[in-house]
């Protein structure tokens, strides 16, 4: 049977920005370079064959300055990337964006985020019946 099916949007948006920045998929590694981005799905919806995720960018960096810098040049990156269509990403919308402050989990690093609204197609696959 030929289906319709999410693609692994994080990965997606890692491959995009891979290029230019460091950025992980969740979970963040135990040992990271700095600046980064970690990538985030946090919900979307479809109609038809159109996704629409919902995607948050934690940007961290040793100043919120940095921080901030990472994190709207990798809106910019993805933005781009979906103006070009070069990528299965075709359209981005920034929904909030801005600092954060510190990193839970590192209070000596600090942190800003965005959340994103990120079309993109479905893949066509085939999946076999196993009865």
């Amino acid at each position: 049977m030929i289906i319709n099916k999410s693609i692994d949007i994080e990965n997606e948006v890692r491959e995009a920005l891979s290029d230019y920045l460091t950025a992980y998929c969740r979970p963040l590694p135990e040992e990271y370079d700095l600046p980064n981005i970690l990538i985030t799905l946090v919900g979307g919806t479809d109609s038809q064959t159109i996704d629409t995720f919902e995607v948050v960018l934690d940007s961290r960096a040793q100043t919120e300055a940095d921080a901030l810098d990472y994190l709207n040049t990798a809106t910019g990156i993805l933005k781009q990337v979906a103006k070009e269509q070069t990528s299965a990403l075709r359209h981005v919308v920034v929904n909030s964006s801005g600092s954060w402050g510190a990193d839970p989990v590192r209070p000596d690093l600090s942190m800003c985020s965005a959340r994103l609204a990120i079309v993109a197609h479905q893949e066509i696959t085939e999946v076999d019946n196993n009865v």
